[in-house]
């Protein structure tokens, strides 16, 4: 059965978050009252299904998020690039795995941050990822054990972190980049880690830039995140 909740994150001190899950039925949402009640970007009819799907449940989790800040529920647009374009005043986050849509949403002068990215993983997908020179080097995986991440979940959780990376950064440098473009670089207290930008990415996202990352372990899913 389709069902909503929300996860609280820490970001510093205390400021928090809360992250609003949408886990539903793989095969439920197309051509149900759940497809009707979203807006669909251009192109979207000629979309294979599972695309449709995932679409669908981001911009439902996005609604869930509106509804429990208690702000105007508006449907979230797609930029050219994919990117949803946010409402004015407010910024946030999405995604998606199989069967289940993740979204936070916030004003950035009430938290005191600019942008987040959000990343949720299945553990099942961890054996997918195997060509770790393409994820990070030797000395960030063995800063995620000494922190204390499981060794079968090491290269999922360095995945979902620059991920997450990946998704803060893009509204300021607005193309893509690699992943060994950022290196993890600490950890504080065994929880939060530090990312730092290797490269000039734009005039905004210089060499040495800093962000600060989350991840929690959640019923057979990893949840990450990143903000500055």
């Amino acid at each position: 059965m389709n069902c909503y909740f929300q996860t609280k994150i820490q970001l510093f001190g205390s400021h928090v978050l809360h992250v609003s899950h949408f886990v539903f039925k793989e095969e439920s949402l197309v051509a149900t009252h759940y497809e009707a009640s979203v807006a669909k970007p251009s192109g979207y009819s000629n979309w294979r299904t599972k695309r449709k799907e995932t679409f669908l449940a981001g911009r439902l989790a996005v609604k869930h998020a509106q509804n429990c800040l208690s702000v105007s529920v508006v449907d979230i647009a797609k930029a050219e690039d994919g990117a949803p374009v946010w409402p004015n005043g407010y910024t946030g986050s999405i995604s998606h795995t199989d069967n289940q849509a993740i979204a936070v949403l916030f004003r950035p002068s009430q938290i005191g941050i600019q942008y987040i990215g959000i990343d949720l993983e299945a553990f099942s997908n961890a054996e997918m990822l195997d060509v770790t020179d393409s994820i990070g080097s030797q000395r960030e995986f063995e800063i995620l054990l000494i922190a204390g991440v499981k060794k079968e979940l090491l290269t999922l959780t360095l995945f979902s972190l620059k991920e997450s990376v990946y998704k803060s950064l893009y509204p300021l440098v607005g193309e893509f980049f690699d992943f060994l473009d950022v290196e993890l670089t600490s950890c504080e207290g065994g929880e939060y880690f530090e990312f730092q930008v290797k490269r000039q990415l734009s005039q905004k996202v210089s060499l040495s830039f800093v962000l600060r990352r989350g991840y929690k372990e959640q019923e057979g899913h990893l949840l990450t995140w990143a903000f500055y």
